[in-house]
């Protein structure tokens, strides 16, 4: 008789150990690789129970289901995909899928130079297919942001944002960048009497023409001068921006574009910014060099030529390009 009564306690006993040992002590071996698990919206903790089991990182559902009774963790798991392992405790299970689902970050950089467009290509490298702008609440948030497009204010930088976040928290962070800088330009601008757009406009444009800083400068100045003295900017930059033509110098096709862009046919600045310029090229739109010259070109390699005057820009041209024959207007003549 006493062996029976021994033996209906020590069942529910040795039951008691092994949960309770399952539950809040066993831990999964070092070596044990994880598997992805996904919890859907709206499952039951006997439908999690049952894919834990599934996907071997539990053996006996009914044991985690029991637990869920004692701890709401347990009842509570966030829809998401999860990375478990086998032999991890039911509290273990109960607390990660309580706190939902690990968010995988992404790390985006954005060149000097990109525009929008740049900038909805690196956003479908990470499943943003359907990509607006305009769509963006940005109107009341972001009230220095003049037109009606980002251009020329998303500033370029490395940014790390959640996944699960894009595209407005990337857009954000461009913009709360771009903010930092916003009183300074303003500041600046007051005192040049200038707008802070005028000074967006020109630096992306001196940011697609020339790479060096010190040579920035000199052509934010020679363009400045150009407006000073009402002759058209004449930027390759600006009608490469219409046409999307990926020519270093434009076509006599694409120099033919009837737009405010083509700073070729029409007088002034261009209506918007064409690109997002970095630091380098805002400072040089803010503090151009003072240049007596009227007149730049580039060589294929990037060698900065400057003149007062269209025929030493002429003599330029054979400098940088000997008689080779362009199928092109040259910057600026």
């Amino acid at each position: 008789m006493k062996k029976i009564v021994f033996c209906l306690l020590a069942i529910p006993a040795c039951i008691g150990i092994l949960f309770s040992y399952r539950a809040w002590i066993i831990q999964p071996s070092l070596l044990t690789q994880g598997v992805e698990v996904k919890i859907i919206e709206g499952w039951s903790t006997a439908q999690i129970a049952l894919l834990l089991e599934t996907k071997g990182v539990i053996d006996f559902p009914l044991g985690y289901r029991i637990y869920s009774y004692i701890d709401s963790a347990g009842r509570k798991g966030r829809p998401g995909v999860y990375v478990l392992r086998s032999g991890m405790s039911y509290h273990d299970i109960a607390i990660r899928l309580f706190s939902g689902p690990l968010r995988e970050e992404v790390q985006i950089r954005v060149n000097e130079g990109f525009n929008t467009s740049d900038i909805e290509k690196l956003l479908k490298e990470h499943g943003i297919t359907k990509m607006s702008f305009e769509a963006f609440p940005w109107h009341d948030a972001y009230p220095f942001v003049e037109g009606s497009s980002l251009e020329g204010y998303l500033f370029p930088d490395t940014y790390r944002v959640y996944a699960d976040e894009l595209p407005n928290a990337f857009l954000k962070k461009q913009l709360d960048e771009f903010a930092k800088r916003y009183p300074r330009l303003q500041d600046e601008a007051a005192k040049q009497r200038r707008t802070v757009r005028d000074i967006i406009i020109l630096a992306s444009i001196v940011e697609k023409e020339v790479a060096n800083p010190d040579d920035r400068k000199i052509v934010a100045g020679i363009f400045w001068n150009r407006l000073q003295d009402h002759m058209p900017l004449q930027s390759d930059a600006t009608v490469n921006y219409i046409s999307v033509g990926g020519h270093t110098r434009p076509t006599l096709d694409e120099l033919a574009i009837d737009s405010l862009y083509n700073t070729y046919m029409h007088a002034g600045l261009p209506p918007g910014p064409i690109c997002n310029p970095g630091d380098d090229a805002l400072e040089a739109a803010l503090h151009p060099a003072a240049t007596p010259y009227r007149f730049f070109l580039t060589d294929d390699a990037g060698k900065l030529y400057v003149a007062k005057t269209f025929t030493e820009h002429i003599r330029n041209r054979a400098k940088a390009f000997g008689g080779v024959r362009h199928q092109t207007v040259d910057k600026l003549n």
